[in-house]
């Protein structure tokens, strides 16, 4: 990622965590629903609620690693700030057009389950950009490139 600027990179990295948090979604529901015949809805918020923490613990350490400090505490209280924004998110977007489509259109489930979580991406990174890995001007990040950074 040579020549892209740092909001690019991010996005691309926000991307590639999407994509992980996908197939920890899909494979959950497909578990849960499609093998073990947990409900719909059920099965739905437990492979959201999964995918949420993988893809929190990839931005803590990947996607924003220079905006946070690190620390167990750090951790925690941001992985429950974006549980709150994200799933809020999720649970609205991705179970509504989960149980839409699946209980009244009549898709398949992992259809429907696709659909709802290609409809809110775009609101997530601006959330999590914006309130979760926001940096204030008076916080003072060490470079990523820093002999520091290993010591923080």
């Amino acid at each position: 990622m040579g020549k892209l600027s740092p909001k690019v990179k991010r996005i691309i990295k926000f991307q590639v965590v999407a994509v992980g948090g996908t197939i920890v979604n899909m494979t959950t529901l497909f578990i849960l629903k499609g093998q073990a015949r947990f409900p719909l809805i059920v099965s739905g918020a437990i492979a959201i609620e999964l995918a949420i923490i993988h893809n929190f613990t990839w931005h803590y350490f990947k996607t924003w690693k220079e905006r946070v400090h690190h620390t167990v505490k750090d951790y925690f209280k941001r992985l429950f700030q974006y549980n709150i924004v994200t799933a809020s998110i999720d649970f609205t977007v991705n179970l509504s057009f989960l149980w839409f489509l699946t209980n009244v259109v009549g898709l398949h489930y992992m259809l429907s389950n696709l659909f709802g979580m290609m409809a809110g991406p775009i609101l997530k990174y601006f959330a999590n950009d914006l309130l979760i890995f926001n940096r204030k001007k008076t916080d003072n990040p060490v470079p990523e490139n820093s002999e520091i950074r290993g010591k923080t």
